[in-house]
């Protein structure tokens, strides 16, 4: 799921604008892996990005480009991340059949599918995985509409920053592809053939994802599920605020999955985002699931100089997949 507008360049600029903190990476594809030369994180300003839309432009702006100075950038493609309850999204089994033809389903029948003002977004889809129904082969589809005021915003924004604004990426999309990237977390656990789930604990909401032999079996957004005192989101704190609310959300997105799929196990759970950063968290999510948890740190074909944790989201949207 992107939104082109210029060639693909081997270095870029991508950017993941939370309404807590802001992250960048510039780096680049390599035949070794993803090669990270320069990361850096910032608070967003109060009140001025919110839920995917931007609220106060010329506060934003300003920090911004005071960031973007300070870190001498070399390049001047951006990529950006985002994630907002507004985004629309709805899987849909469709024949198995080709882009093309896909594309001309869709043209017609969006408005089955989706009930909103077809107008007011942008419509893009991605085949999650293949499934048999007897012995059909069918395609799992996952619709996604996004508001065309987010990306219009989002776009202005970064060309009033003297950048080439190149593609629109969604969070839960960026991180899949990075885990299918990937064949090793933290040194020790391979993901290549086994199902895991990735749970991206931010601020204002929480994804779920379940991946089994780079096959995407889950996608799932929990809005809402948690707002974290700010202090709490720094690494180190102590503090842990009340999850059980989280953790039953999740329980259900768990228990979906296993009726849907009822012979593949999710055999580890890893965390990332914001509330990651809680001491024990993995505890917590291995205690309450009874499945391995642990917090993501490092992947073997990604290659920075700190913590991956905080950058998966901008990370992954440097790898561009087609469908």
């Amino acid at each position: 799921m992107n939104i082109k507008r210029f060639f693909l360049p081997k270095k870029v600029l991508s950017i993941d604008i939370g309404t807590y903190e802001t992250k960048v990476v510039e780096g680049k594809r390599t035949n070794e892996g993803l090669d990270i030369n320069k990361s850096f994180s910032f608070l967003t300003p109060e009140g001025a990005y919110e839920d995917g839309y931007i609220l106060e432009n010329e506060l934003l702006h300003y920090v911004f480009k005071k960031k973007f100075s300070k870190n001498k950038l070399s390049s001047n493609i951006a990529y950006i991340t985002i994630k907002s309850n507004s985004i629309i999204k709805k899987e849909i089994e469709l024949p198995s059949v080709s882009h093309n033809e896909i594309k001309g389903i869709l043209k017609y029948e969006t408005k089955e599918y989706l009930p909103i003002e077809i107008d007011n977004f942008i419509i893009q889809y991605k085949i999650i995985n293949k499934i048999k129904k007897g012995d059909i082969e069918k395609l799992n589809v996952l619709l996604v509409a996004v508001p065309k005021k987010i990306v219009e915003s989002h776009f202005i924004f970064l060309k009033d920053l003297g950048l080439k604004p190149t593609v629109l990426d969604l969070q839960l999309n960026s991180s899949s592809k990075l885990f299918k990237y990937n064949s090793v977390v933290n040194g020790e656990y391979n993901i290549e053939n086994n199902t895991f789930a990735i749970i991206d604990l931010s601020y204002l909401s929480t994804g779920v994802i379940i991946i089994k032999n780079r096959d995407i079996l889950l996608n799932e957004n929990i809005p809402d599920s948690i707002q974290l005192p700010k202090q709490v989101l720094n690494r180190g704190r102590r503090n842990i605020p009340d999850i059980n609310n989280l953790i039953e959300e999740i329980s259900l997105v768990f228990q979906n999955y296993k009726t849907k799929y009822v012979e593949d196990q999710i055999e580890m759970i890893f965390l990332y985002g914001g509330l990651s950063n809680i001491e024990d968290i993995d505890l917590i999510f291995e205690n309450n699931f009874n499945i391995p948890s642990v917090i993501v740190k490092s992947m073997d074909k990604t290659y920075l100089s700190e913590d991956l944790n905080k950058y998966i989201n901008c990370i992954g949207s440097i790898i561009r997949v087609e469908g």
